[in-house]
């Protein structure tokens, strides 16, 4: 089976990380893969040099035949390929809805593959009538583990809140940081580390700190980290933190709630949309949603008039005061959800659901036994 995989591949995204993840799989399982990659100018900004070596090894593979076009990337820019005998389109989206221009191009995709059960029902709805399968978002499970060096923060307070997300309003960060400096005072010893991934952004941060009315003497602490972190670095940082927290308005899977609870952290996140496929009641803290609201204004047109969650801040209060008085509790819960995930998404598991779902279109049923035996 010969397959061009389309998509990121290099930069620090969770869709090229996924990108990947996801071409070990294929090359594992014996397919042979020509990457497509839209990133070629972050080559060498991320990847330490045998990862990099291996993944542009794979812009060169000469395909024998057009067997498979695996498009892993955002639907805007999905398009059928006429040229390859099956084309599978991977995407997401975030709102109760996909822009309606997606549609018509999806439907002409032999299958669609969706992260969640949440992104399943809001393509139906909006239109897609194709098959579509559920494949969990991609991650090597294996380097994820709680125990291990720290990332050193200069800071004081002896418990800590941690946040990772883009600056952008669907991640609800207006909302954490009111919740916060309402809920906390400085002498309470919480402080709240926020990782985002734009520099120049940081400074949306700052004036909403800077404008709530608690007087600066009693505001609790928030410390940005706008620097760019390698994977090590990424999970020093959870391991260095108390509890994980992201009032999002709407999510296609959630990649920093999954990692946060492999990490072990206590979760606090929105009850709707991709992440309720791995966050329950029993293994997180789930906050309440007021409403769902019509998206009026965004940086991204095609949300314009889809719906996403309003979390309750009255909720989202309540919840950080529960993990921060009950830490005992907390505790618990994350070595529950780590548990949790480790059982329902074992790379094992989802290598093998991937094999599967390609390795049925391969005209040679012999070529099964072959494919099968080169999965982790």
């Amino acid at each position: 089976m010969n397959i061009l995989l389309d998509g990121i591949f290099y930069n620090g995204h969770g869709l090229a990380e996924g990108n990947r993840i996801l071409l070990r799989i294929l090359d594992r399982a014996g397919f042979r893969v020509r990457i497509h990659p839209r990133d070629k100018a972050d080559k060498h900004n991320v990847l330490d040099p045998a990862e990099y070596r291996y993944i542009s090894s794979f812009e060169n593979t000469v395909l024998s035949s057009k067997d498979l076009y695996l498009y892993n990337w955002v639907g805007t820019h999905a398009r059928y390929r006429p040229d390859f005998r099956i084309n599978i389109a991977r995407t997401t989206f975030e709102s109760d809805r996909i822009p309606e221009q997606w549609v018509t191009e999806l439907n002409k995709f032999d299958e669609v593959w969706v992260q969640s059960s949440f992104n399943k029902e809001t393509f139906k709805s909006s239109g897609v009538k194709v098959p579509m399968r559920r494949i969990p978002n991609f991650f090597d499970i294996r380097r994820y583990t709680p125990r291990g060096p720290k990332l050193a923060l200069p800071v004081e307070e002896s418990f800590l809140f941690l946040s990772v997300f883009d600056m952008k309003r669907r991640k609800g960060y207006d909302l954490l940081l009111e919740a916060f400096l309402d809920e906390f005072s400085q002498e309470e010893g919480a402080a709240l580390i926020m990782k985002i991934r734009d520099p120049s952004k940081s400074g949306l941060a700052e004036e909403l700190i800077a404008s709530h009315p608690k007087p600066s003497k009693e505001k609790p602490a928030v410390y940005i980290i706008d620097q760019m972190l390698t994977t090590e670095e990424l999970h020093g940082l959870y391991r260095s933190c108390h509890a994980f927290v992201l009032p999002t308005r709407g999510e296609g899977w959630g990649r920093p709630y999954f990692e946060a609870m492999l990490m072990e952290l206590p979760v606090i996140g929105t009850n709707w949309s991709g992440h309720t496929d791995f966050m329950t009641e029993q293994n997180s803290y789930l906050v309440e949603v007021d409403r769902l609201e019509e998206i009026t204004e965004n940086v991204n047109p095609a949300f314009i008039g889809h719906c996403w969650a309003e979390p309750s801040l009255k909720d989202l209060r309540r919840k950080m005061r529960m993990v921060f008085k009950r830490k005992a509790e907390a505790r618990a819960k994350g070595r529950r959800a780590r548990h949790d995930l480790l059982t329902a998404y074992s790379m094992q598991a989802t290598s093998n659901q991937v094999i599967s779902e390609v390795a049925k279109f391969s005209h040679a049923s012999a070529g099964f036994v072959q494919i099968g035996r080169g999965a982790e």
